[in-house]
């Protein structure tokens, strides 16, 4: 225990006592690469991971990448592990399981693992779904070059859950700058003629995910005060149960030289819940007749950055 002493990982958790070892072997259970960490802490506070399933339940990891302050993480990175509820779980139901979590030494080619000394069953049910530790490794000792957690901004995680023994997924995450075709353009004509209702432009496909445009031209409540509202919406989210898609965007009106005339940037994490994000005024009601020429509006979206995720062998 020396050792992991000097390396600054021994400090309070979540839990009593927590015990770190070193193995050879990646997790048998779930692995998440992180390919851009700084990014990810100007992101948000926290990612959920997809879903993996062991033990014919659902789970996700829950990763602070600046600490759970919330829980006393300040200073570390935190982790959590997240029972998924699902309407097939029985009425005040309850589930027993033990976890380890996982970082990726990338110099020396192991795993430390972390996890709770001796019996450490934790019941997971309706009032609490979610175990983990607030101090899962400081930031000095992650950060730290020479340790090997956080190389070329990268890291890599991971969890083994023992209900039962379950083949397992490895879940990579990656963030996007610049993605390409990365641009879409929307020419409403007649725009005069258009009605008090929602309107929605053709689908446009970044990096795997399908978008599109929607307005109002009349304003979707009486916070537009009778100006144009604009949002942008994520179409593909159903098609994987609460994917998260990571998106920094930029809705702006164009004159017909292809100059801006209007510009409003948003960041936001996407999903099937909770799938489009925009501006109730995006053009004041007063300015609405300067920025239709000829009867045209032409609005344009653009990805900046976007998220992508897909599963390695």
């Amino acid at each position: 225990m020396d050792r992991f002493r000097e390396w600054g990982l021994i400090g309070p958790a979540d839990t009593d006592e927590i015990v770190r070892i070193t193995r050879d072997n990646r997790p048998d259970h779930f692995t998440l690469k992180i390919e851009s960490y700084s990014m990810l802490c100007k992101a948000g506070e926290n990612y959920e991971s997809s879903i993996f399933e062991i033990g014919g339940y659902k789970w996700r990891l829950c990763f602070y990448p600046k600490g759970n302050k919330k829980r006393g993480g300040e200073g570390h990175i935190s982790l959590y592990l997240k029972l998924v509820v699902t309407s097939t779980l029985p009425y005040n139901w309850e589930i027993n399981a033990t976890f380890k979590f996982f970082v990726y030494d990338q110099l020396r080619d192991n795993y430390l693992i972390i996890e709770e000394r001796g019996e450490s069953t934790r019941r997971f049910g309706e009032t609490k779904s979610e175990w983990g530790l607030a101090k899962l490794l400081s930031l000095e000792a992650f950060k730290d070059v020479s340790k090997g957690y956080l190389v070329d901004d990268c890291c890599i995680l991971g969890a083994e859950v023992f209900v039962s023994k379950h083949a397992g997924r490895v879940e990579c995450l990656s963030f996007i700058n610049n993605p390409y075709d990365n641009i879409f353009t929307w020419e409403i004509e007649n725009f005069s003629t258009l009605d008090d209702v929602f309107y929605e432009s053709k689908h446009f496909i970044v990096e795997g995910n399908t978008w599109k445009i929607g307005i109002y031209p009349k304003g979707f409540n009486s916070e537009a005060n009778g100006g144009l509202s604009a949002l942008l919406i994520l179409v593909n989210g159903g098609q994987e149960y609460d994917k998260k898609v990571y998106a920094e965007y930029k809705l702006m009106v164009k004159d017909k030289l292809g100059d801006n005339l209007l510009e409003h940037a948003a960041k936001y994490w996407f999903s099937t819940s909770e799938d489009s994000l925009g501006w109730p005024n995006f053009i004041e009601l007063k300015d609405l007749e300067g920025l239709v020429e000829d009867d045209r509006l032409i609005l344009e979206a653009e990805i900046v950055v976007t998220s992508a995720t897909k599963n390695l062998p």
